[in-house]
């Protein structure tokens, strides 16, 4: 049996404060709490929190390219080219659906229907990290699609 791409969105969330996130539609949903008590001084691109993911960015203040893609089953392994690549699990409690988030809260994208509740694996990957933080050090503010990320989900 192969697996496939089910699903899926590409989005630009608006990066403040380095970070953006993964969030069930349900109540309870927190993934930003996950790195409230993390040391700043801790290197982490994702982190898995109360019904979803909060991920990393390279710097601040752009807009990066996030592809995210529901899986029928544990995709392939990736290829090489990524700065970064990490994985975690999150649980769903009453809704099967996530959407992408700005750091303010702000949706950033389509909503995902993974199909019901139940626990989830996750790989984030990504790449461009260092030029989005020249160009961020160079006085530019939210271009896009500098660092880009490809976030994979399937059921587990």
């Amino acid at each position: 049996m192969s697996v496939e791409v089910r699903e899926e969105r590409t989005a630009w969330p608006r990066i403040s404060y380095f970070t953006f996130f993964l969030r069930g539609l349900e109540d309870g949903a927190d993934p930003q709490s996950a790195s409230s008590g993390v040391s700043a001084r801790r290197r982490w691109t994702v982190l898995a929190g109360p019904g979803g993911a909060v991920f990393k960015c390279g710097t601040t203040d752009h807009c990066p390219e996030v592809r995210i893609q529901y899986w029928s089953g544990e995709p392939p392994a990736l290829d090489g080219q990524w700065d970064t690549v990490d994985s975690v699990r999150f649980e769903l409690h009453t809704e099967g659906r996530v959407q992408l988030n700005e750091s303010d809260g702000f949706p950033a994208g389509d909503v995902l229907d993974l199909g019901g509740p139940g626990t989830y694996r996750l790989r984030a990957a990504s790449r461009g990290r260092a030029r989005a933080q020249q160009r961020h050090a160079a006085g530019e503010l939210f271009f896009r699609g500098t660092e880009e990320w490809l976030l994979q989900l399937w059921s587990g």
